[in-house]
């Protein structure tokens, strides 16, 4: 990124000498498209975007998108970086250094206690809901940004993969079902499905995974806003609250998911829910949280037989790299399923204890 500087040192009247990018590092692996920007005292984080054509009907970059859309969450007082400079011929944005700690990387290192990370976790939530109320305020400003994600053919193949994987667990055990366990898995099954298809979509980030919220001064920020569109809002709160922990640990090294959503957290989110978004018992935004945790984890699994199937192939590879022994990924996973329950809905219960009886 050196033929930024002089670009940037233009902008910051300072000297080119004056600027010295440094390395960021995500675990095992550097990054290659962000740098640390140090000019004395202080810091920024110099962004330059891979994808330089169109990516929405509009004819908008992602570049372009994220500059409205950060912009936007900024004035509103959301916790994003604020942007310094941005060039749209080179592609590239200099943004307010919000720390290079992530949630994700914190909650692989506090796995063991995350009592400690509840006021932490508490202020994610809060954030996450006001970002919501910021784009739903503001759809019409960020219609030309949206992007063309069939949401809904999604879930269906998370859904149909994922009870594929409960058949196959079934398949695997000692006591596989019973001709009766069947049908209460089918008609469980049946009933969070529907739960979760006919929820709302909700305006908002595409990109969500706890690498995506880094931590300063034990305030989070949330980051990687070029990719916008309609998604179940639930969704995106397990993907942000659940760390994967990818290249966050050496081969030598035992890698785990770690899940940072429990009932009080749950419970919270589903109260503002209900008073902010729709009128809905909070127990029925609960369960859509639980049923898309659950669903989560089996699409994990998912990813780990298919990958341990064919070792070979590019995606499941840089899986395997990324997550390490698949053994022990797919007992973490399995324990997530079992074990992390968010609500008292009785199908995705039911279905939780039906794979539980797999794994005694």
């Amino acid at each position: 990124m050196e033929h930024l500087i002089e670009h940037i040192a233009g902008h910051l009247k300072t000297d080119a000498q004056a600027l010295k990018l440094e390395p960021i590092q995500h675990g095992t692996r550097q990054r290659h498209n962000v740098c640390l920007l140090r000019l004395g005292t202080e810091n920024y984080l110099l962004k330059q975007h891979d994808i330089t054509t169109a990516v929405v009907a509009a004819g908008h970059t992602p570049l372009q998108i994220e500059t409205d859309v950060l912009s936007l969450l900024h004035d509103n007082g959301c916790q994003v970086p604020q942007l310094i400079w941005r060039s749209e011929d080179l592609h590239a944005l200099l943004l307010e250094w919000c720390g290079e700690s992530t949630l994700d990387a914190l909650a692989q290192r506090s796995k063991n206690s995350l009592q400690p990370l509840t006021p932490l976790l508490h202020t994610v939530l809060e954030e996450f809901c006001k970002i919501e109320t910021c784009f739903t305020t503001h759809a019409a400003r960020c219609a030309p940004y949206i992007f063309h994600f069939n949401a809904r053919a999604t879930l269906r193949d998370l859904l149909d993969r994922g009870k594929k994987v409960v058949g196959y667990l079934s398949h695997l055990s000692a006591s596989p079902m019973s001709a009766v366990e069947t049908e209460t898995l089918t008609n469980a099954w049946d009933g969070f499905s529907n739960r979760l298809q006919n929820a709302p979509l909700i305006l908002g980030n595409l990109d969500n995974n706890a690498r995506n919220i880094v931590i300063r001064d034990a305030d989070p920020f949330f980051i990687d806003f070029a990719s916008i569109g309609w998604n179940w809002q639930e969704m995106r709160l397990v993907q942000l609250l659940n760390s994967i922990g990818a290249f966050l640990v050496s081969p030598s090294e035992t890698g785990s998911f770690v899940s940072l959503l429990n009932r009080e957290l749950v419970n919270t989110y589903a109260e503002w829910v209900s008073t902010h978004r729709e009128t809905c018992p909070s127990s029925e935004i609960a369960a859509r949280v639980d049923s898309h945790h659950l669903l989560f984890y089996l699409s994990i699994i998912d990813q780990l037989l298919r990958a341990v199937a064919a070792p070979e192939a590019t995606e499941n590879k840089i899986l395997l790299e990324a997550w390490g022994d698949a053994q022990p990924r797919f007992r973490s996973a399995l324990r997530h399923i079992t074990d992390t329950n968010l609500s008292d809905d009785v199908c995705t219960n039911q279905t939780r204890e039906i794979i539980a009886g797999f794994s005694d």
